[in-house]
């Protein structure tokens, strides 16, 4: 069967959130800019390169876990930022306070859907087809983030790490196909993460797509199933290219 056969014998199409759909690491990390560049002002003492460090290897030990503790984002923004100020001698709540809404004003800023994503959200749709984005993430940060990005109504289901328990790579995609009574062949899925993604939804037996836009789109082989583009998907569903 053609690619094209595959992918319309789909009910259900897959996708992960960040840095699939939408831009996460370039929003966040100007976001998080605007936080070090905030600290640094009330300071005046600690510069941007240090903070941002110091930073770097906190996300390492907090996200660890893969969201799957049940605490909302300012919870975990809290702590982070928390363990920043007090790493760099700064003991200050209001400075904290800030800090959170700085974050999520400068997020909000910088969210930018990827290139292509939204018409073909509008294609599925048109299609028949039902959209389902399984993330890593605060289940509330999310959801924001979907109705910031203008593409919630697209959306039938939206599954995150957080309300589950699971990371994808510990039986997220299995405990949702059996919650959403879905076939696992009834589903193809797209993300950007080769093991998290990919891989995971492979043990389950779902058709995965690697969402890499630093390689060349790959779609004659379901083994080994490539995009670099959400054009290209949607060339395939409308015209077989």
């Amino acid at each position: 069967m053609s690619i094209r056969g595959i992918f319309a014998s789909k009910s259900w199409f897959g996708f992960d959130l960040d840095d699939t759909l939408h831009e996460f690491r370039r929003a966040s990390a100007a976001a998080s800019t605007h936080v070090f560049d905030t600290i640094h002002t009330s300071s005046n003492k600690t510069s941007v390169d240090p903070l941002r460090s110091t930073y770097q290897d906190i996300l390492r030990s907090a996200t660890a876990n893969a969201f799957t503790d049940g605490r909302t984002s300012s919870e975990y923004r809290r702590e982070r930022f928390g363990h920043l100020l007090q790493a760099h001698g700064l003991i200050d709540d209001s400075l904290l306070d800030r800090l959170l809404e700085v974050y999520q004003d400068s997020l909000r800023e910088n969210l930018t859907l990827k290139a292509g994503a939204l018409h073909l959200l509008q294609t599925l749709r048109r299609l028949g087809k039902k959209v389902i984005v399984i993330t890593e993430g605060p289940a509330d940060a999310q959801e924001w983030t979907v109705q910031e990005l203008g593409i919630r109504s697209y959306i039938d289901i939206l599954v995150t790490t957080n309300e589950v328990g699971k990371s994808k790579v510990d039986g997220l995609f299995g405990v949702v196909l059996e919650r959403y009574g879905i076939a696992a062949e009834d589903i193809v899925y797209f993300g950007d993460n080769r093991i998290r993604d990919v891989e995971a939804a492979r043990e389950e037996g779902i058709l995965a797509v690697l969402y890499d836009e630093k390689q060349l789109s790959h779609l004659h082989d379901t083994i080994a199933l490539r995009v670099n583009s959400w054009v290209d998907v949607e060339k395939v569903l409308v015209h077989g290219e």
